[in-house]
């Protein structure tokens, strides 16, 4: 609940400090306009989208399974992602998907995912496991579009039971980052 009330009070200070350059940039003797209303607006609604996007981010259940999406320009960690394998079975997999939304007004690419180690509380690696992006890079991601990447996990043999962490973060977008929990249970 704090981080959703971090993320507010940004948006807030954000459209403030929005409306006060419009509202502070008008001058005294009314002359011609330099900047467009249409601009102003489009700055305000673009603001006003990304606090509420943040927002609905931050009351999603953190480490639910199954797809998510995840805006390339968000300014700290996305949603968490979870993958369960049984733990048991040799080639044991999961897999998921990620949708990379570009609400901003000018394409981004290109986008390549990458994941860290695979680490349990304790430090020790996910040894052998291998996180896979298909497709393994967008050329682009155009303006005011989304894009699925699938999600997947490989750990070969029998894994040891545990919870297991690391980082999803995209080349191309720098500010980009995802939480990944895999979860390896005992069957």
């Amino acid at each position: 609940m704090r981080a959703v009330a971090d993320v507010q009070a940004e948006g807030l200070r954000a459209a403030g400090e929005l409306l006060e350059r419009m509202l502070g940039s008008e001058p005294e003797d009314p002359g011609p306009r330099r900047r467009s209303a249409a601009g102003d607006y489009n700055a305000l609604v673009e603001a006003w989208t990304d606090l509420l996007r943040r927002t609905v981010d931050g009351l999603a259940a953190p480490g639910r399974s199954g797809a998510l999406t995840v805006a390339v320009d968000a300014a700290g960690a996305g949603p968490q992602l979870r993958l369960t394998l049984g733990g048991s079975r040799n080639g044991d997999g999961a897999a998921t998907e990620v949708w990379l939304h570009n609400g901003t007004f000018r394409a981004v690419g290109p986008l390549g995912l990458h994941c860290g180690p695979l680490v349990d509380p304790g430090g020790a690696p996910l040894d052998g496991a291998a996180v896979g992006f298909e497709p393994a890079e967008l050329d682009v991601l155009p303006a005011r579009s989304s894009r699925a990447i699938a999600v997947s996990l490989t750990a070969p043999g029998a894994p040891r039971p545990g919870t297991y962490r690391g980082t999803i973060q995209a080349r191309g977008a720098p500010a980009l980052w995802l939480p990944l929990e895999v979860v390896i249970g005992e069957c």
